[in-house]
């Protein structure tokens, strides 16, 4: 029977990792200049335990990659590079981060008895009081939108988005401030003006 690795227990002084591991959060980097060009694929990835760790998938590897990875799907991975995490902005709090190489084996798994808890809800006193918070950690919330204002843009460049301010409450009528942009704001817009008096429960990742 195959030994997996724990993400807990990655360090540098090995590379014959073997990870059994779900994909909770993937995303694309655009370039800079030419934003339709990708340059980087970046996911989070997670283990039975709920450790999580930061890899990439540099420019090279994008084509070979993309298409046999994709978010909320489990997988066997090994042969990456474990190196430290010189990220300006650190997603996980783990120091170390994984690389995808060219000599990578990645397998998508199917295991229905394989935890799996994709969300990491903040309560809103975390936030607002900045407790056990990391500027630049990502993590979920969840409440009712009990309102919210018009849609207004912003000119990024060549590029109009638009956004949009809602207020959340959470189970507990504590109320937080929060701001959806592009995509998002069509997505939830139809639910706000509907005809039904159903609440809207949003969770932001």
């Amino acid at each position: 029977m195959t030994t997996f690795d724990y993400i807990c227990n990655i360090s540098s002084n090995k590379m014959s990792w073997n990870l059994k591991v779900w994909i909770v959060r993937l995303w694309h980097v655009p370039d800079r200049d030419k934003p339709d060009n990708t340059v980087s694929l970046e996911l989070i990835i997670q283990d039975e335990k709920g450790d999580r760790i930061h890899a990439t998938v540099g420019r090279s590897l994008i084509r070979m990659f993309k298409q046999k990875i994709k978010e909320l799907s489990l997988y066997f991975m090994k042969n990456f590079v474990v190196g430290p995490n010189y990220t300006k902005l650190k997603y996980m709090r783990h120091k170390l981060k994984l690389a995808f190489t060219h000599k990578m084996i990645v397998e998508e798994a199917n295991d229905h008895l394989f935890g799996m808890s994709i969300f990491d809800l903040k309560p809103y006193e975390y936030l607002i009081n900045k407790i056990d918070v990391e500027e630049s950690e990502l993590f979920d919330v969840i409440g009712e939108v009990v309102s919210y204002g018009e849609v207004e843009s912003h000119n990024q460049g060549d590029k109009i988005i638009t956004y949009m301010n809602v207020e959340l409450e959470d189970h507990e009528r504590n109320n937080i401030s929060a701001t959806f942009w592009g995509e998002f704001v069509d997505q939830i817009l139809p639910h706000l003006e509907g005809l039904s008096h159903e609440p809207v429960i949003v969770v932001m990742q």
